[in-house]
């Protein structure tokens, strides 16, 4: 499938607490719906030959030994080419391609605040569910 990125990457939430308790948690869904642009004329010409959507990454993730919880929604918009359905018709490894750039930002996202929050970045390593 052949897609483009028409926005950045967008964080809508991202949220980190220390958990009083451990808990391991991995829960990471994508979350795929059309999207409706401006009207003009060359975005009305390109939908003809395909479709807009917003691709999200709904997810809490607790990663072992489970001191803290990482949570949030990070989407981005994508032309996909030649594509006119709905999006649940997907192949897994189409919705693997097109949730990929989101995932890393939440690892980077949670390297990134490790470091400074607990002085040693956790790596996180994990595939959505579909």
């Amino acid at each position: 499938m052949e897609f483009k990125k028409e926005t950045p990457v967008i964080v809508r939430s991202f949220h980190y607490d220390m958990n009083d308790d451990p808990v391991v948690k991995n829960e990471v869904n994508v979350a795929m719906r059309k999207a409706q642009l401006a009207d003009d004329a060359e975005i009305a010409a390109e939908t003809e030959a395909g479709s807009y959507f917003e691709v999200a990454v709904v997810f809490e993730v607790a990663a072992e030994p489970g001191e803290f919880t990482v949570s949030g929604i990070i989407s981005q918009i994508v032309f996909m080419k030649d594509y006119d359905g709905d999006g649940q018709d997907l192949a897994d490894s189409d919705y693997k391609l097109l949730s990929r750039p989101l995932v890393e930002y939440i690892e980077t996202l949670t390297y990134q605040l490790t470091q400074v929050a607990l002085g040693t970045p956790v790596e996180l390593n994990f595939t959505p569910n579909f």
